[in-house]
């Protein structure tokens, strides 16, 4: 069928005719040919990446058979301050609920493990893989059967019901082909996995990886009788879903075709009500079905600790934001287009007239004109695809990791669709304008010069152009200032040349303190303290206490634990009181000033020697008030804080390098020397250390990829709208050539041409900037408005937008507007 259709194409005159003379005019007007294309293909590529990263996020887990009946079981807490904490899976109290509501077809529950994995090989070293998979995620999870009622897959070998018996294990083919080697799947079945060095469990399944992406490309299924007869029962004693919770399993259902999204919800609300009491007064459950479409977006554009945190999540409104960016730049490279071929109607119409006189009809013009734009799109898209890799590459940091470009059926079917609306966007109207002349105004050049005008539509385009261009430009100003305030503002608290080394989980023992002492001797090292965690980042823990006043006080606070050194270590300031004496448990309390507040005292030293009820029922009394100091990122307002010594808490490390303003080699060379220390005390523990600035900066990780994604966008909108206008200068310098010979055999210096060329230019831009800056200002603030401490708009910020734009446009214009006022003017006026 296509090769009739090229035989046929190829051998009719006049198609041949429309592309040749479309080649020609293309070939001849090269620098109109080279604005169009890089123009084009600039704003073709960035819609192709922009096409490329959400087709990535949307397509997560909707090619599960019968997918629109999965869901996830979620819900959430509502504490009586107001706060609301997510909850990835259902509490233990509502076990049971799976069997009693009606509607579904299968249920399954699974809890993620993650344990480290040794294959031991008989005259060979043990081989030893991580818990996580090099995609993200966990790689492990406990489950039964029923988990392949839910989740599809191709079985190579063995069944689902092998998950019944204890110490079996299912693996894909990929994770089994890194255990054991490219072997026969039949050689797999039988094999031995370790996990936790020493849960052995033997391999009774091989599945097909899944093609597709997924957040629940799990690769090793234990199953759960293995839990239940192992070391794993102390917290997983049982088989049903009483074990479940948040944070550490997950639960699906597969609702049957009759069942009902707001019945079964309605049916959570009356569960709960009778079976689930809350584990803190006045706290509210809710639980709901989640489609398991929806599991790889989260709600808000700062994602804090939902459960989910192995795996990445995209924030809808970025991915619709995106959709919005390509299609402002396709419109200002498409803009480009329209003005440069409008701009040369006077040297078309003769052609469109003279065609005309010839027979054409203005159907055979609309149509030869839009050939052109189609070559000239399609050289564009060609380019585009071209430097698509290299740009992916470049920008790599930025872009999640799945993101490529391949020449499949979707991505082509995209680049075609792009090439007809960019041919149709870009050429429908020049193709209108140039067909409509009239052959006797255009052979005598009367009615052109007419039909010029002032050229209204070219200068409402270009205000366009350099309105978009400003809007992101105004808005990377203000994200720079924003991050940059949050980066250089007092935090409460100093992290310079801080490291913290967080706990191990698994270890119940005294170690950590042996481990902190060899630290501690270790030249370079300044101060080391024991601690839970930083003052600033993730995780928190959140508890109610009680203020025993006049009147008792409930407050939702935010422990810190940390004992007579974390104050001092910190760098915090004591606003009233005193630090807590040392101890070996808890027995005194600092709060913030917040918390002073809460509790009725502006004045910080009228909280001291004020008694607080525990949650273990004993009371304290308030030592000390710290002024207030940022737990979590800007967007959050300040919260209660209270610090105590918990031991049993404080596992974890926080150091200070006695380095500061020396050389970062050796800053490394001290944390290798650390590493030796770790090594000893927990040789099969990894040694993870962050540095605490880093930590926070990733706080601000979704900001600064916000201010990346203007800066890029902001250099893409001004670089095709300056080679737009480039290109409009060339064609005014050319049009004015007897004009500008003319003023200067009248006297007119260079500086008078090259004002009379670039002031309408100038005067557009500034135009454009008064349209803008109050669209730019409301999207603005309502950006801010998620921030709890914002930077305030100036008016400088227009004002430098402003310049910015002006003087961009003034380097742009001047080369011809220069060029032109520098030209002999008898060479302009010797044919008059």
């Amino acid at each position: 069928m296509a090769s009739d259709w090229w035989q046929k194409t190829r051998t009719n005159p006049m198609l041949n005719n429309y592309f040749k003379t479309a080649w020609r005019t293309i070939s001849r007007q090269k620098i109109n040919t080279l604005i169009n294309v890089v123009g084009l293909s600039f704003g073709i590529c960035a819609c192709l990446v922009i096409y490329l990263i959400n087709s990535y996020d949307l397509g997560f887990d909707r090619f599960h058979p019968g997918g629109d009946r999965i869901y996830r079981i979620v819900g959430e807490a509502q504490r009586e301050n107001g706060e609301k904490i997510f909850l990835n899976a259902p509490l233990p109290e509502m076990a049971g609920f799976q069997t009693q509501i009606p509607g579904f077809d299968a249920v399954c529950g699974y809890f993620q493990y993650g344990a480290k994995t040794t294959i031991e090989e008989a005259g060979k070293p043990d081989k030893k893989f991580s818990g996580d998979l090099d995609r993200g995620g966990i790689a492990s999870i406990i489950t039964g059967p029923s988990y392949f009622d839910i989740f599809t897959y191709r079985w190579l070998a063995g069944h689902p019901s092998d998950l019944n018996e204890p110490f079996r294990v299912v693996l894909t083919r990929s994770r089994a082909i890194e255990y054991f080697g490219n072997v026969p799947v039949s050689q797999m079945i039988g094999k031995t996995v370790i996990y936790d060095d020493s849960l052995k469990v033997t391999v009774s399944g091989i599945l097909e990886d899944w093609n597709y992406k997924s957040d629940f490309a799990y690769t090793d299924f234990i199953s759960i009788r293995t839990a239940t007869h192992s070391f794993l029962r102390s917290r997983i004693p049982t088989e049903d879903w009483s074990n479940l919770g948040p944070h550490q399993s997950q639960a699906f259902v597969k609702l049957s075709k009759a069942g009902s999204v707001t019945k079964v919800n309605e049916a959570f609300a009356v569960f709960i009500k009778k079976n689930v009491k809350p584990r803190q007064i006045g706290t509210k459950i809710n639980m709901w079905l989640q489609p398991i479409t929806d599991i790889h977006f989260t709600p808000e554009f700062h994602r804090g600790d939902d459960g989910d945190n192995q795996f990445r999540k995209a924030y809808r409104p970025v991915i619709y934001a995106l959709m919005g960016t390509a299609v402002f730049i396709l419109l200002i490279a498409a803009v480009n287009f329209v003005n440069l071929t409008t701009a040369q109607s006077f040297q078309r119409a003769k052609e469109s007239g003279i065609r005309k006189v010839m027979g054409s009809r203005r159907s055979h013009l609309i149509f030869q004109f839009l050939t052109e734009t189609f070559l000239l799109s399609l050289m564009a898209v060609l380019m585009a695809v071209v430097f698509v890799r290299p740009v992916l590459s470049f920008f790599r940091e930025y872009i999640p990791d799945g993101v490529v470009f391949n020449l499949n059926i979707e991505n082509v079917f995209f680049l075609v669709g792009v090439l007809v609306l960019t041919t149709l966007l870009a050429g429908f109207y020049p193709a209108f304008v140039l067909s409509g002349f009239k052959p006797v105004q255009t052979l005598t050049g009367t009615g052109v010069r007419a039909t010029r005008g002032k050229g209204y539509l070219r200068k409402s385009l270009i205000v366009f152009q350099f309105s978009i261009s400003l809007l992101f430009i105004i808005g990377t100003l203000v994200i720079g200032n924003q991050i940059r305030y949050m980066r250089s503002s007092n935090k409460g608290f100093s992290s310079d040349a801080v490291i913290n080394i967080p706990r191990v989980w698994r270890d119940h023992s005294d170690k950590i303190r042996a481990l902190a002492e060899s630290i501690r001797r270790i030249p370079g090292v300044d101060k080391v303290i024991l601690q839970a965690f930083a003052p600033m980042g993730f995780p928190h823990i959140s508890q109610t206490i009680t203020y025993k006043g006049k009147e008792d006080i409930k407050l939702q606070v935010s422990l810190q634990p940390g004992d007579e050194h974390f104050i001092p270590f910190y760098e915090m300031k004591l606003v009233a009181g005193r630090n807590m004496f040392p101890s070996d448990s808890l027995r005194e309390l600092i709060v913030n000033q917040t918390f002073a507040g809460n509790i009725g005292f502006s004045d910080p030293q009228g909280a001291i020697g004020k008694q607080i009820s525990w949650f273990d029922g004993k009371t304290y009394p308030i030592v000390g008030v710290v002024a207030d100091f940022h737990e979590n990122s800007f967007h959050e307002a300040m919260k209660p804080v209270v610090i105590a010594h918990m031991p049993e808490q404080e596992k974890g490390i926080g150091l200070k390098l006695a380095t500061r303003g020396k050389e970062v080699v050796e800053a490394k060379a001290i944390i290798s020397q650390i590493e030796k220390e770790w090594k000893k005390v927990y040789p099969e523990e990894n040694f993870d250390y962050h540095f605490l600035n880093e930590s926070i900066t990733w706080l601000y990780d979704q900001e600064t990829k916000t201010a990346w994604l203007m800066n890029v966008v902001m250099f893409i909108t001004i670089f095709i709208s300056c080679m737009g206008l480039f290109g409009l200068a060339l064609f005014t310098a050319e049009q004015r050539t007897k004009e500008i010979g003319i003023r200067k055999v009248l006297g007119a210096t260079v500086t008078n041409i090259v004002t009379l060329l670039s002031r309408d230019f100038v005067l557009l831009v500034v135009i454009a900037l008064i349209v803008v800056s109050p669209v730019a200002w409301y999207l603005m603030n309502r950006w801010l408005e998620d921030f709890a401490f914002r930077i305030h708009i100036g008016w400088w910020v227009f004002i430098l937008a402003g310049s910015m734009a002006v003087l961009i446009a003034l380097c742009t214009v001047s080369f011809h507007a220069v060029k032109a006022a520098m030209a002999n003017p008898v060479k302009s006026l010797r044919h008059e």
